[in-house]
C-alpha cells in the first residue's frame, strides 16, 4: 500500500497519479504494465514514485483495494436490498461490475483487477462475511432458507459464490460471451447451487 508520503499529497495530486495508474492497469496486464508510461502520464520524477509506492506492484494493489472497498459497499446495499440473500446478491453484483464498465478501458481494468484477485485468491464475499461476524451483525447475511449448519458452512458457499460470479464477469470482460448469456450461464449455476446436486437423501 501506498507510504504516508502519498497521503500527504493534496488530493488533486493523488488523483492525478491514481488515474495514471488505472490508466496503465486499463492498456495492460500487470506483467506488462509500465512504470514509465504512469510516471509520464502523472508528470511525477521516477524517484517521486518511489517514495510514494515501493514498486510497481505496491502501486496496482492500491487500485485494487481501492476497487474492493466500492465492491464491498455495492455488495452490502445489494445484500440488504436483497433482504440478505446471498444468491441474488450474486446476480447483482455480476450485473453492477459488467453495468458500470462499459468503456473499453473499463473493461480492461476490470478484467485485470478481477484476474489479479483470482490469482490472489481475494474473495470480496468472505470479506463480507467476516466483517459480519467480527460486527455481530448476522441480520446482513440471512441464513433462513440456507441448509447450512455453522460459519463455516456459509464461508464456503460463500466462497463458491464468489469463484462463479467473478469467472463469469471475466468471461464477458474478456469478450468470450455476450452479457446476456453471462448472466443466464450464472443464473444455472446459482440455482444448481440453491438447489444442491444430490437427488433423494
Amino acid at each position: 500500500m501506498p507510504k504516508s508520503t502519498f497521503y500527504n499529497l493534496n488530493i488533486e495530486k493523488r488523483e492525478k497519479i491514481e488515474k495514471a495508474i488505472r490508466n496503465e492497469f486499463g492498456k495492460k496486464s500487470f506483467s506488462k504494465a509500465s512504470i514509465s508510461n504512469i510516471i509520464e502520464e502523472a508528470n511525477i520524477p521516477r524517484g517521486s514514485f518511489y517514495q510514494y509506492f515501493e514498486d510497481k506492484e505496491d502501486a496496482i494493489k492500491y487500485v485494487i483495494s481501492n476497487f474492493i472497498e466500492v465492491e464491498k459497499r455495492q455488495m452490502k446495499k445489494i445484500l440488504e436490498e436483497n433482504n440478505g440473500d446471498i444468491f441474488e446478491t450474486a446476480i447483482g453484483i455480476y450485473k453492477y461490475i459488467v453495468d458500470k464498465n462499459s468503456d473499453d478501458q473499463e473493461i480492461i481494468l476490470c478484467k485485470n483487477i478481477l484476474q489479479t484477485m483470482k490469482d490472489e485468491n481475494i474473495n470480496v464475499f468472505e470479506e463480507i462475511r467476516l466483517e459480519n461476524t467480527n460486527t455481530n451483525n448476522r441480520t446482513l447475511i440471512n441464513t433462513a432458507n440456507l441448509n447450512i449448519k455453522n460459519d463455516e458452512d456459509i464461508k464456503y458457499i460463500m466462497k463458491i459464490i464468489s469463484v462463479v460470479v467473478r469467472a463469469e464477469t471475466i468471461e464477458v470482460m474478456s469478450q468470450r460471451k455476450s452479457k446476456e448469456q453471462g448472466l443466464e450461464e450464472l443464473k444455472a449455476q446459482i440455482k444448481l447451487l440453491q438447489e444442491g446436486l444430490r437427488d433423494g437423501p
